[in-house]
């Protein structure tokens, strides 16, 4: 196992070398040529190379610049770019975990937070040989690890101890620019902290189921099948009603190195309520439908609206203004209650014939009807109006309104010229 993780360094630290020496050769080897001066710098830049790029040599670089770096999966920048908090690397996962969050995820992405001039030793930390990457060694003591590259003992724990500094928060910290709830917990001004960190980890895991429904082989095979109307073994993913957001502006790696890998961005999805859509019923039980549950409970507000503001104006002259005031507050009730009446007015016709209703408001609610009732329906269903609201009013003030005959003839006459500009 030590082996094979030192035999991943050596290759790291060895393509690192061998991309700079490129690009040394690839200025040597400009159309036009190089000066000698030139030649000279750029064959001493090579000897430095070779020489910074010793494992022995690069890995103590290493470890003297991680302190530099963070490694976590939730980074405090995501919240502002300013933000100087600590970050946190939490890899513990619960694969019966009942929300979505970053436990869920059964191997995290790593994020690398700090100087992009020392990503390279987050990348190294990162070297994975199969059965844990290196910072997962370090983090759990097993030092040996760079043993078979150190000349001695004292050389590998100073490595270990180095590296190991892009691992931990010896001194845990907020800032004033992140986020910060004040979370009661009992009397006497008891209260929690809680800085709430941004998972890059699970917006990474996100970020790439969401790519790939999108832009993967597999899911435009499987969408060219779906409009062949052809078989196919996969299933058509799509995520709907996406959000997006940008971290960092036109310098994602800023932020982080993962959002710079996501250019910045970070999906959302929708948290809003489902949109219920109730099975119509209609109102077969009960004389009167303006009894029902249906109607009090989308009245109830307008009602106590009306009710508090005839409380209010009880001991004052009628005016013209509050008369205006109370009319209009009683057409929006009305328009409630005729809103409400629409679906049953539609319905199948002949619906009413086995309901309780009355035959006043069968005739009302049920077009078809309209034969049961040989008087004047409308005046009825207005006086069934009048009754209700003057209760209903009596009720909200709890008794400091007592609505006479006066009261009822008002709401009558409103609510019979409502049913008739309705075309009932």
């Amino acid at each position: 196992m030590a082996i094979h993780i030192s035999t991943l360094i050596q290759a790291y630290i060895e393509q690192r070398r061998q991309t700079k020496l490129d690009e040394i050769e690839k200025k040597k080897n400009v159309k036009n040529g190089v000066s000698e001066i030139e030649l000279a710098n750029l064959n001493e830049l090579a000897q430095i190379a070779y020489q910074d790029f010793n494992v022995q040599t690069w890995l103590t670089s290493a470890a003297v610049r991680a302190k530099q770096i963070s490694l976590a999966t939730h980074a405090v920048k995501f919240t502002h770019g300013s933000a100087k908090g600590s970050n946190i690397l939490s890899l513990a996962t619960n694969t019966d975990a009942p929300y979505l969050d970053s436990s869920a995820i059964v191997t995290p992405a790593v994020d690398a937070v700090g100087n992009a001039a020392a990503l390279d030793v987050a990348k190294l930390l990162q070297l994975d040989d199969g059965n844990a990457t290196l910072a997962v060694y370090l983090s759990q003591g097993d030092d040996h690890v760079l043993r078979p590259l150190a000349s001695s003992d004292e050389q590998c724990q100073l490595w270990a101890d180095g590296l190991r500094q892009a691992l931990e928060v010896k001194t845990p910290s907020s800032h004033t620019l992140a986020k910060q709830i004040y979370f009661p917990i009992g009397g006497d001004n008891q209260y929690h902290l809680i800085s709430p960190l941004y998972s890059s980890a699970l917006a990474h895991e996100l970020f790439h189921q969401v790519q790939h429904s999108r832009f993967s082989d597999e899911m435009k095979a499987a969408r060219d099948a779906r409009k062949k109307n052809q078989p196919s073994e996969c299933d058509v993913v799509r995520y709907s009603n996406l959000a997006v957001t940008i971290s960092g502006g036109s310098k994602p790696q800023n932020i982080s190195q993962l959002n710079s890998k996501r250019y910045g961005k970070t999906y959302l999805f929708p948290c809003t309520a489902p949109d219920w859509k109730s099975q119509y019923q209609p109102p077969m039980f009960g004389v009167n439908w303006l009894d029902s549950r249906e109607v009090g409970r989308n009245t109830y507000y307008l009602v106590k609206l009306l009710a508090e503001f005839l409380v209010k104006v009880k001991p004052l002259d009628s005016t013209l203004r509050i008369r205006q005031r109370r009319d209009r507050l009683a057409d929006q009730i009305l328009d409630s209650i005729l809103t409400l009446a629409a679906p049953h007015q539609v319905n199948v016709k002949g619906w009413s014939e086995t309901s309780e209703l009355s035959p006043a408001q069968q005739c009302w609610l049920d077009p078809k009807a309209d034969h049961l009732y040989s008087g004047d329906w409308q005046t009825e269903v207005s006086r069934d109006f009048g009754l209700w609201l003057n209760n209903r009013l009596e009720k909200a003030s709890k008794q400091q309104l007592m609505l006479g005959s006066e009261a009822l003839q008002h709401w009558q006459t409103l609510c019979h010229d409502a049913i008739r500009e309705a075309g009932r």
